[in-house]
């Protein structure tokens, strides 16, 4: 599609030459077999999807599933997430401790009998004492089981952060992709359009054509060289976008141009008809990480209330003594335990706040199960809207207009039309290639919503060395 347009482009050109000289009655003139050699070298110049600023970059081509891999393997916000697991689960660990011995020592500093200080003999007075903390009611058990949801939240946390970086990688990949190809595009607009302005302004000299005439392509040449640049800047910003979510050493390089590579036979035959929006919501309630961290945020509560009925159980500190010198028997020996009476305080405070706590949990997760059924519903809404409008026009919107410039140049030639027309035409043909690769990249995006929405790789596009990342599942696992 893009070479048909851009040898559309290239014969604008073409018929821009004959601005500068007065129609002739015959069709066939010297010029013709140069013209045409014009044209073949420009078409070819205009083909390449490398623009001025990109054959000074060099460039890196890279597959979908490649800049993934990389992604899991060094994106930073994925590592610290990891991270944080791994201090979650130190936490477990930590739960099921027991409490540390207590060891009490008590030593006269001056023994009356004999007048010594610190008399370690039997005439001085020596106290030891060793006691343990029993918790009782299963509070280590209890938690155990808090620190143990505690992780696997940490751990829904890091697959719902890699399902938004995985989306956002897809996203950025398929933009570059169709905006360089749009960037091709305007490089091949523009090299007609300056040849057109040239010959007109040789042709204005000449008073061949009016000074408005003139200006209205200039004006349009102008209107092409900043939407370009436009569309430049943003790519430029996006393959920053790619470099900090792919970390790698290689690609950081200002002068380095990321090149997206796609499959697209995959990406033409992706149909959204198949889906279902029943099947799509179980699919969410079984892979969304946000839904299943609500469920173990719902659980850790539950557990949580648990503990806190344990807690206001009293724990027994129980254990042997030694007193020498200071009771009525000259080596006492005994046993102390200690045990608080929960009169007052019977942790009534918190069991409440923990009971509260899973209400509020349970709304939250009724909340956001109807968050998500509607995301679900809004992003197939969306991608049927995008892929249909996409699907109906591929071949005939652009084909139509392709038929329709043959004519309009014809009748350019023959002075049928003003050159102000023409311009418009070309203006709006121009607009109706740029749009519709917009709306490629709007019907990926929308795609890669449906697979955000039910957390899982519903439709995936696959790079072209392994034509199976169709198959691959999505963040969350």
């Amino acid at each position: 599609m893009i070479k048909k347009v851009l040898t559309f482009l290239i014969l604008v050109w073409a018929t821009g030459q004959t601005v500068s000289q007065e129609p002739q009655p015959s069709p066939n003139n010297e010029n013709g077999t140069q013209g045409s050699g014009e044209i073949l070298q420009l078409e070819n110049r205009a083909v390449s999807n490398l623009s001025n600023e990109d054959k000074e970059r060099t460039q890196i081509r890279i597959e979908l599933a490649k800049a993934e891999e990389l992604l899991w393997k060094n994106n930073l916000l994925l590592l610290a997430s990891k991270f944080n697991i791994d201090a979650k689960k130190a936490g477990i660990e930590q739960a099921g401790l027991y409490a540390n011995p207590n060891i009490f020592i008590d030593q006269s500093i001056f023994a009356e009998p004999t007048q010594r200080y610190f008399d370690f003999t039997r005439s001085g007075q020596t106290v030891v004492q060793i006691q343990q903390v029993f918790l009782l009611g299963g509070k280590i058990d209890k938690r155990i089981r808090v620190a143990e949801l505690t992780a696997k939240m940490s751990e829904q946390e890091f697959y719902d952060l890699a399902r938004a970086l995985i989306t956002k990688l897809r996203r950025t990949f398929y933009f570059i992709h169709y905006y360089r190809e749009a960037i091709a595009f305007y490089d091949g607009s523009l090299a007609a359009l300056e040849k057109t302005v040239s010959s007109a302004d040789l042709a204005y000299k000449r008073r061949a054509v009016l000074q408005s005439e003139v200006l209205r392509l200039k004006a349009l040449l102008f209107f092409l060289r900043k939407e370009r640049e436009d569309l430049r800047i943003k790519v430029l910003e996006k393959e920053a976008d790619l470099r900090v979510l792919l970390n790698e050493e290689s690609y950081k390089a200002a002068d380095i141009a990321l090149v997206p590579v796609l499959d697209i036979d995959f990406v033409e035959k992706l149909s959204i008809d198949g889906l279902k929006l029943d099947s799509m919501l179980g699919k969410a309630r079984e892979y969304r990480p946000d839904l299943k961290k609500a469920v173990q945020a719902l659980r850790y509560e539950e557990a949580n209330l648990e503990l806190q009925h344990a807690n206001a159980i009293p724990d027994l500190a129980f254990g042997p003594m030694y007193n020498r010198g200071g009771t009525a028997f000259q080596n006492y020996w005994g046993v102390t335990a200690q045990l608080n009476i929960p009169i007052f305080d019977r942790n009534q405070g918190n069991i409440k706040a923990a009971e509260k706590s899973i209400l509020v949990r349970k709304q939250e997760l009724k909340n956001l199960i109807l968050e998500v059924e509607n995301e679900v519903n809004v992003a197939l809404a969306t991608a049927k809207a995008k892929d249909g409008l996409y699907r109906r026009f591929r071949n005939t919107y652009t084909k139509d207009y392709s038929d329709l410039a043959q004519d309009m140049i014809l009748s350019y030639e023959k002075r049928y039309i003003s050159i102000l027309e023409f311009a418009d035409f070309f203006e709006t043909y121009r607009s109706s290639i740029v749009e519709m690769l917009r709306l490629q990249t709007d019907r990926m995006e929308a795609i890669e919503g449906v697979n955000y929405s039910v957390g899982t790789g519903l439709l995936i596009p696959g790079s072209k060395t392994t034509g199976e990342s169709g198959n691959t599942q999505g963040g969350s696992k």
